[in-house]
């Protein structure tokens, strides 16, 4: 880490002398998808504090998703106020909007957004003036006489909404990205750094890169994808960090005459650093202080080491607990993919499960389950969902992952399933609220929060083992 921090000054202390000759180095510090990691703040401040004594004009920013996936700042008393707290202390300059944001409910963000030092910034969301969320399209910064203009994007699904529960973006319209990124492409006139802070994926940003070849970086979030190397498409510089604070991006982008004449970009390891700030770790300190989270749940007796086996255990429970006869999770709300053989503690089974959804029961014949799973996966991003009570597989265009070829379903044993038989199937209420396939019997909602159940199966087990349960079979063809 000492030679990275040389490096690093170095670079800064070279970029000084470029001013000199009238070129300007503008450093960028961006992460994305931090889903509330408060754990790693203390080092992230760290990093962000050695490059700002050398470059006092440091930009920070984030790509979105800061929130969800940690029960001490999820379920705190104001819903992501730790998060906030922590942004406002190392300094961020913006944020996009991420999906997640919305979790806590337009009144969980709106109170979010008001308490932040720092902008959320993004073109294609139209909150109504009476939800009075601190939202702007775009925002310019100054930076030792280098204009940067900065617009924010946030992605949309299948039903043209960001992936949560319809229920929390209520009174909010979304508008589509591409056309709302076109309508600002007088900001490029107006500065002489373009960037787009973007919360929709990577794919989506090369997409964006190939239309508007005019932003000179794209700062992006939402698949979680870990970028090793400079990534130029059409001219524009991508970069995005995976996810969870692992790592931080450091952009570099040399300016001459009010000319873009270099931009590169690195990765660095946050979590590898042996080093932290006393302030910022005494704050996080204060905010896991919280013994409830702590309290053991269950022992899980092997490794878990994939997202089936996991999404397999909240299944189970939420099939035990309300006596149904198949239960089914959707890939996406399965929040780790790995977890030791051990104590499973509220705080980790939250972190699985973070989202607060309730249970929802339908009464399917095999061929009404078939469509329900291969709307899920649609509107999932083509990723299959997870399965208790019954096993499938399910064939998939190679050249079109969007495309279902086929979905065979089958008892767990493996004997042949029953297609004409209806079945009580249990989902979380953010299934139900974006699936939509046929069926002929409405579903009804348990008023049962899904981590609830799962809490109190587990409780009872003392003991359970789910290495090696996948029901789901993917074949591309």
């Amino acid at each position: 880490m000492k030679a990275f921090l040389k490096a690093t000054l170095l670079a800064l202390l070279f970029g000084s002398c470029l001013q000199a000759q009238e070129k300007k180095t503008i450093n960028i510090l961006s992460v994305n998808d931090m889903h509330a990691s408060i754990e790693h703040f203390p080092k992230l401040a760290y990093i962000v504090d050695s490059i700002r004594q050398t470059d006092p004009e440091l930009l920070v920013f984030s790509a979105g998703d800061n929130r969800t996936g940690n029960p001490l700042n999820d379920r705190y008393e104001d819903p992501s106020y730790p998060m906030t707290a922590l942004m406002n202390a190392v300094g961020f300059n913006g944020s996009a909007i991420g999906n997640h944001e919305f979790d806590a409910t337009v009144t969980g963000f709106r109170s979010q957004s008001n308490q932040s030092n720092f902008k959320y910034i993004c073109a294609n969301i139209d909150p109504n003036d009476t939800l009075k969320i601190n939202v702007q399209p775009f925002k310019f910064f100054e930076r030792n006489g280098v204009r940067i203009g900065v617009l924010g994007i946030i992605q949309r699904g299948t039903n043209g909404l960001p992936d949560t529960h319809p229920n929390n973006i209520k009174g909010i319209k979304f508008y589509p990205e591409e056309e709302t990124i076109a309508k600002y492409k007088w900001m490029r006139e107006q500065c002489d750094i373009l960037i787009l802070l973007t919360h929709c994926g990577f794919e989506a940003d090369v997409e964006f890169a190939k239309k508007f070849p005019y932003f000179d970086l794209i700062i992006g979030g939402h698949s979680h994808t870990k970028l090793d190397k400079p990534e130029i498409h059409n001219g524009v510089l991508i970069t995005q960090t995976e996810n969870k604070l692992k790592y931080l991006s450091h952009t570099q982008i040399e300016v001459e005459n009010h000319k873009v004449m270099n931009k590169t970009t690195h990765l660095v390891p946050v979590k590898k650093f042996n080093k932290s700030v006393p302030e910022i770790q005494a704050m996080v300190d204060k905010f896991s202080d919280n013994k409830e989270l702590q309290r053991p749940v269950v022992t899980i007796d092997e490794d878990l080491t994939t997202f089936n086996e996991l999404g397999y255990l909240l299944c189970d429970g939420l099939q035990k607990m309300t006596d149904a006869d198949i239960a089914i999770q959707n890939f996406g709300g399965i929040r780790y993919g790995e977890f030791p053989k051990g104590t499973m503690t509220v705080n980790d089974l939250l972190r699985l499960d973070p989202f607060g959804n309730e249970a929802v029961m339908y009464e399917l014949t095999g061929e009404e389950l078939k469509s329900l799973l291969i709307d899920c996966r649609l509107h999932d991003e083509d990723r299959s969902p997870v399965i208790s009570g019954a096993k499938y597989e399910i064939t998939i265009d190679k050249k079109n992952p969007q495309k279902v070829k086929g979905l065979k379903l089958f008892q767990e044993n493996g004997k042949p399933f029953d297609m004409k038989k209806r079945y009580k199937v249990v989902v979380n209420s953010y299934i139900a609220s974006i699936c939509d396939f046929p069926h002929e019997k409405d579903e009804k909602s348990l008023f049962k929060v899904c981590s609830d159940l799962l809490m109190e199966y587990l409780e009872n087990q003392k003991h359970v083992n789910y290495k090696g349960k996948d029901t789901v079979k993917e074949i591309f063809r």
